[in-house]
């Protein structure tokens, strides 16, 4: 076991898997460093701003024209 520090100060016994997954939901609350201010403004226009109609014509067309992404019949 080792210990990991809490904000108030305590500290609480976990295991290795669980410090990796709290180390990844760490990271994955800070955001993806990959990304500048900017791309990350323009997926929340994408997902939530001015530009989701446009975002959710752009999917729908895609999943139009492709059985396998819009969840159609597979023949296999």
């Amino acid at each position: 076991m080792h210990g990991v520090d809490l904000p108030e100060g305590r500290m609480v016994g976990m295991s290795i898997g669980e410090e990796l997954l709290a180390e990844r939901r760490r990271r994955r609350r800070a955001g993806d460093p990959r990304l500048s201010e900017s791309d990350r403004e323009l997926l929340r226009r994408l997902t939530t701003g001015d530009l989701v109609g446009e975002f959710q014509a752009g999917l729908d067309a895609v999943s139009d024209a492709d059985p396998l992404l819009g969840g159609g019949d597979n023949d296999d």
